[in-house]
Parts: C-alpha cells; sequence; structure tokens
C-alpha cells in the first residue's frame, strides 16, 4: 500500500486502517498511542499559529520588562534599538477587538430566546413545553454554561475555531450527617438502644448493627456508640443525593481537543482526541461513578503525576507567562495527571461503523504486575451517549476552505495594524524623551564632570558644552494611529470613520448568526442527552409563564424530536431603533389583527423582554394571578361601596374585568339587590361606580373607532 508521500506503508501498521476490538477484546494500546501522537504532531502548523496569535493578544515577545522598556541584557550579542532604555510599549488592540467580540456573542445569548419546533408533526402545545423546560434546564440546571459560552467566544476569535462538547453527569458525594438518640430511637423501635448503652453489653451485636445502617467500619461504629452513650449525638458520613445533568465544556483546538487537519466534516473524522488533566482524588472518584480500572487509576497517580500530554503549555500554565510577577518555575504542573479521551469511528467485523470511546495515557501501557495488572487503558466502551455522533459541535470563525483548522483568527489579519500603532506610540515617547533629556555634546576627552542648574562648566571656546539640536517630531504620529485604529475597527465590523453604516451591522449579524446556530446544536444535543438520560417526569416552574402553579414536565415519546434554534438582533442594543421596531410591530398588530390571532399578552412580554429581561421578570405575572388579583382589588371596593365609603375605579384596571366583577357581584347577592332597591345613596355610589367602569370601556371603543375612522350601527362578525 503507498501512501501520498511515496512511502510504502502496511495494513499491519496504518493506524488508519484498524478496525473495531472483536466480542470481549479490548483496544491495541500501541495503536491508540501511535493514532493520538501522529494527530498531535500533524496539528502542529495548526498549534504553532495559536501560540502566535496568543503573543500577539497578549503583546509578548522576548526580553521584555516590566517598565516597558528596551533593556540591554548581560551577554546579548546585539545592543536595544535605538537605545539602552527605550519606549518598548505594550499595545492590546487585538485583545480589545476580541474582548468586544467576546461581549457581543455573549450578549447574544443571554437575549436570545430558545425555541423548540416539532420535526414531524403540528403540536405546537408541545413545542412550547419542551421551549420552557429547556430555559428552566439551561438557566437553572446548568450553572457553567455563561463561563463556557465565553470560553468558547475567546477561543474562536483568539484561535479560529473551537468546539464545544455536551455530556451527561453523574455526581454522588458524601455528607456528614447528624444522628441524634432519641431520633434513632424512634426511628429503630425493636433496638432498645439506650438500655444497650447503660448495660456496656452487646457492644459488638450494636456495632455489627451501625455498620449495616448506616455503611461505616466498626472502628467508625464504636466511636458512635460512645458519642451517643456521652452526648446522646453523633456524626457519620453518608452518601448524599444524586445529581444527575447534562454539562457543557468548551474546547480549543491546539492544547484541548485533536482532530486531524485532513478532517473536513467533524462527524467524518477517523478520530477525536480530548486531553484533560485530574488530581488524585478526582481519578479515584472515577472509579465508582464511571467504572474506571482501579488498577490502572493507582497506576496513573503512581507514575504519570506532572507529566504533559500535549506540545504546548496548558491552560494552566499559561496565564503566568501572561505576568512578570509569577515565575513559572514556582507553578509547575506537578500534581495533575493526563488522561486522553480517545473517541474513534471504528467499523466491527460485519462493516457496521459506530463510535469507540477509551481512556488513557499515552505513557502508562499496558501492565502485568502481579496485584497492579491492566490493560493499558481505564476504560473502553461503545459510546452511545450523543446516538452514534461525537459529542462535539465544532464553531469556525470563517470558512476559507474545508479544513477545519483553515479559519483565522483575529490576530493573524490585525496584528501588522497593531504593531504599526506600537511604532508610533514608542516614536512619541522616545522623541518625548529626546526633548525632555537631549545628548549633551562636549570637546572630545573633556566631558563636563557635572551638569544641571548651578553648575560651574569652564570652556575654551563659546559653546563647547551644549545639547544637541533636538530631531522635528513627526506631527502626523497622532492622525496615523487614529488611521490605523480606524482601519482595525473596518475589518472586524466595528463602526468607522470610513464603514458602511448598512454593511458593518450585517456583519456583526452574521457572526452573531453563525454563534447562535452552533449554539442551537448544542442545545440539541442537550435535549438528546435528557431524553435518554433525564428523569421520566419533573416539576419546574419558568418565570414569564403564564400559569401560577409549576409545570410537570414529561419525557414523551422516544422518537420525538424537535429542532432548536436562537435568534438575537445585534441592533436591540440600540434603544432608539429598538423602540421604533417595537412600535411599528405594535401598531401593525392592532390595526391589522382581523381575525385576532395576535396574543398581546406574548407581544407584552416579547416587548418587556427585549427592553430588559429582568424588568420583565419582575412586572409581569402569570394571567391566572393578574386576572384574580383584578377581582380581589374590584371586591374589596364593592365593600367600601356598601360600608358607605366613595371611592373611584384604579387607574390601569381592565374595564371589562371589572365590569365582569361587578355583574357578578349584583346578580349573586340577593341582599345587594334588596339594598339598591331601598338605598338611594348606596344606589348612587354602585350607578357612579358603573359609569366609571363604561366610561373606561367606551374610552376604549372610541380609540379603536378612531383608528377606523366610524363604528359600526350594530354587532361586527367575527368580534
Amino acid at each position: 500500500m503507498s501512501s501520498l508521500d511515496g512511502t510504502n506503508t502496511t495494513i499491519e501498521n496504518d493506524i488508519s486502517l484498524q478496525l473495531a476490538p472483536v466480542g470481549e477484546d479490548g483496544p491495541d494500546f500501541n495503536n491508540l498511542q501511535r493514532a493520538f501522537e501522529k494527530t498531535v504532531a500533524d496539528c502542529q502548523p495548526y498549534i504553532d499559529q495559536c501560540r502566535l496569535n496568543y503573543e500577539t493578544r497578549y503583546a509578548l515577545w522576548a526580553n521584555q520588562s516590566a517598565d516597558g522598556k528596551k533593556h540591554a541584557r548581560e551577554g546579548a550579542k546585539t545592543s536595544p534599538t535605538p537605545w539602552d532604555g527605550a519606549s518598548d510599549l505594550r499595545v492590546y488592540l487585538v485583545d480589545n477587538i476580541i474582548n468586544k467580540k467576546v461581549a457581543m456573542v455573549k450578549m447574544a445569548i443571554a437575549k436570545a430566546n430558545i425555541v423548540a419546533n416539532p420535526i414531524e408533526g403540528n403540536d405546537v402545545k408541545r413545542a412550547r413545553e419542551v421551549t420552557c423546560f429547556m430555559k428552566w434546564l439551561v438557566k437553572t440546571q446548568m450553572p457553567e454554561v455563561e463561563r463556557e459560552i465565553e470560553l468558547l467566544a475567546n477561543y474562536i476569535y483568539e484561535k479560529g475555531a473551537g468546539v464545544m462538547g455536551t455530556f451527561w453527569e453523574t455526581k454522588q458525594e458524601k455528607t456528614l450527617a447528624n444522628v441524634l438518640l432519641s431520633e434513632f430511637q424512634a426511628q429503630y423501635p425493636n433496638i432498645d438502644i439506650q438500655g444497650i448503652l447503660d448495660s456496656g453489653e452487646q457492644n459488638d451485636q450494636l456495632k455489627a448493627v451501625f455498620e449495616e445502617i448506616f455503611g461505616c467500619s466498626k472502628a467508625k461504629a464504636g466511636k458512635m456508640i460512645r458519642e451517643l452513650k456521652n452526648t446522646g449525638k453523633t456524626t457519620v458520613a453518608v452518601l448524599g443525593k444524586e445529581k444527575s445533568r447534562p454539562v457543557i465544556r468548551a474546547f480549543n483546538l491546539d492544547n484541548d481537543l485533536f482532530i486531524p487537519p485532513a478532517t473536513t466534516d467533524i462527524e467524518n473524522s477517523p478520530g477525536i482526541y480530548r486531553v484533560q488533566y485530574f488530581s488524585a482524588e478526582q481519578l479515584r472518584a472515577f472509579i465508582k461513578s464511571d467504572g474506571w480500572d482501579e488498577n490502572w487509576v493507582e497506576a496513573a497517580i503512581k507514575t504519570c503525576k506532572g507529566q504533559l500530554l500535549n506540545i504546548t503549555g496548558t491552560e494552566n500554565t499559561q496565564p503566568v507567562s501572561r505576568s512578570f510577577v509569577y515565575n513559572q518555575q514556582q507553578h509547575r504542573f506537578t500534581d495533575m495527571i493526563g488522561v486522553v479521551y480517545a473517541y474513534q469511528r471504528l467499523s466491527d467485523e460485519d462493516g457496521v461503523s459506530g463510535i469507540y470511546l477509551t481512556i488513557f495515557n499515552p505513557k502508562l501501557p499496558a501492565s502485568q504486575v502481579k496485584g497492579e495488572q491492566h490493560d493499558g487503558y481505564a476504560k473502553y466502551t461503545l459510546y452511545s451517549d450523543a446516538g452514534g455522533d461525537y459529542p462535539f459541535i465544532l464553531f469556525r470563525r470563517e470558512y476559507l476552505s474545508r479544513k477545519i483548522h483553515d479559519s483565522r483568527g483575529l490576530p493573524e489579519p490585525v496584528k501588522p495594524l497593531q504593531d504599526q500603532i506600537k511604532a508610533h506610540k514608542d516614536s512619541r515617547i522616545d522623541a518625548a524623551s529626546i526633548a525632555v533629556i537631549p545628548p549633551l555634546c562636549y570637546p572630545l576627552g573633556r566631558p563636563p564632570t557635572s551638569w544641571g542648574p548651578g553648575s560651574r562648566i569652564p570652556e575654551r571656546r563659546p559653546n563647547e558644552y551644549h545639547y544637541a539640536d533636538r530631531p522635528q517630531p513627526d506631527m502626523n504620529t497622532d492622525d496615523s494611529e487614529d488611521r490605523l485604529k480606524n482601519n482595525a475597527n473596518e475589518y472586524v465590523g466595528f463602526a468607522s470613520r470610513d464603514s458602511d453604516p448598512q454593511i458593518s451591522p450585517m456583519e456583526n449579524q452574521s457572526e452573531a448568526d453563525a454563534f447562535l446556530t452552533g449554539m442551537a446544536k448544542v442545545y440539541n444535543r442537550v435535549w438528546r442527552l435528557y431524553k435518554r438520560f433525564g428523569r421520566p417526569e419533573i416539576a419546574f416552574r419558568v418565570i414569564g409563564l403564564k400559569q401560577a402553579d409549576p409545570m410537570l414536565f414529561t419525557k414523551g415519546e422516544e422518537d420525538e424530536e424537535f429542532a432548536f434554534y436562537l435568534t438575537y438582533d445585534v441592533q436591540s442594543s440600540d434603544f432608539e431603533q429598538m423602540s421604533q421596531k417595537y412600535t411599528a410591530i405594535v401598531q401593525l398588530c392592532t390595526t391589522l389583527d382581523r381575525e385576532g390571532i395576535v396574543d398581546f399578552s406574548e407581544l407584552l412580554q416579547w416587548g418587556l423582554e427585549g427592553i430588559d429581561p429582568t424588568a420583565a421578570e419582575r412586572i409581569l405575572r402569570p394571567a391566572s394571578i393578574g386576572t384574580q388579583q383584578v377581582i380581589n382589588d374590584e371586591q374589596n371596593n364593592f365593600a367600601k361601596l356598601a360600608a358607605g365609603v366613595n371611592v373611584n375605579m384604579k387607574p390601569g384596571t381592565p374595564p371589562q374585568i371589572a365590569q365582569q366583577a361587578l355583574q357578578n357581584w349584583v346578580q349573586g347577592a340577593p341582599d345587594v339587590q334588596q339594598r339598591l332597591a331601598g338605598d338611594k345613596d348606596f344606589k348612587a355610589r354602585v350607578e357612579a361606580y358603573a359609569k366609571q367602569i363604561s366610561m373606561q370601556i367606551m374610552q376604549q371603543q372610541n380609540a379603536q373607532t378612531g383608528r377606523l375612522g366610524a363604528q359600526m350601527p350594530g354587532q361586527v362578525i367575527g368580534s
């Protein structure tokens, strides 16, 4: 078999031709190791570019000083240019642009609404339930969402691409529970624990009971018995509530996740390798929670602690390189153990492909040592959490070709502009330094013994000692710097002097839409995970939903599918423009809604959420609660009228509800009707109140008539 470069390979050593293990056999460690190392090595050009992007964004280069000046280094072959102590300013143009872009997509996610559409059928009601449930799930059960979205956005704009992974996590940790003697006796009345403690006999039997009930050791049971006898209470570690939920995690492609660079579609990749570092305690927890091999875990803790698995520094060591305060040697990566999650699409002996997950460390081969045997991996399984897909969604800043790594981060195109701005800033600082302290000219071999105010300088000829002429400053540096910043803003889609006000919003909207489209795919994966692992029924409450009581949500059918999407208008931050948009929509709905299909309650909620989501949550209340509150207010007013108190209708009260409440009060209470017939003052108060309600209804009708031009003399069909 020949490869593209002409070298010969055989089936035995060609890792691209490996098949899924047969039967109960596990994966071949050597093939796993070679596949991972080859993928990392093939990604080296992209890794190198990411390193340059990182240095550009954070303005890093060799021989920097904390004071922002160039200094001669001991043993250096060259001197600083133009002189020792010249300006060496760090300019953060790229970082500033990326931070604004990240803020833009974070705002888009924060203000975008998750909407579920049924792929098959017309079950709109079920789609609304799923929409409300997903809002609740994402906002209340996934606290890492905001952090991971910010990380992902930084990866996209700095490195050109990023990946969001979706997983289902189950955790159960021990908590300390208090055990009171009285409560224990009430819970287990068949055990005379007080008598046993007083007599001091049968302690061994009581220890056995405690071991069985609390799952503790014999020594812990003895300690509990002594504490109960002395103080009447004790403590014991018990398993807490199991937490099971979906999680998302952002990955970059130069440090966290490695994909073969020839890949054009992430789902068609032969393998994806996820690198993650854990503490020893975390690894041991995976033995019970995820079924990891205990011998492998202990061997990894013993031999692999502090060893990096990839070429570049990890996110744990990078922050040190951005600071002049910390010393990187003082923060070595010594307490973490690297783990590789190898997701491989392999075919079995029948030609059926699937995603196989192997968790291993490339520096920890299989061991046959007695008592420490393991197969070279912590876990191996056919991965089905994502329904036959990889659990990753790819995000790219741009599509220059089909290759997944062919997407530039912003540091690449903006770096020349940042370098020129730095040159202008350095030149102004250096010019100011020369202007304040110009070079001193003196006769050859006769430097002044002192120089300053009041110094006595002997001269043979006039002006032998003098300052050199100052170079003429470049008056265009400020203007040039502004032009460079303007060019950078125009390139990235920000407002600038030369930008097209019609095109720039389109560029930002395109970026926001691309990010929201990717996140919609992420939420679709989250939904699929819940369908597979979540509880059959769950009660939840969504703020803003027109229901007072919590909703009971059920999973539904297994084959039930929904398409999720997110929308956001980048111009929504322009309050004046959005106000005009809302006004136009309201006018359109009120004038053209001939069939009554507009839900004005939803329209109100949408408008408030667009202006301020927090205001919508605080102002709006469920419709049933709002209607009942109006009825209660009206009934209080009726009680005051009956008591002889004059009271006016409350401004803003829906007159139709008030009218219905008044009719129910009068017609449903015989004593009210009798009093209306015999008490003139009471009747006058009720009639005045009824006229106020009628006036409010008439004003609403007049407003409608003003828009239509005339009021129909009879009943309008369809009204």
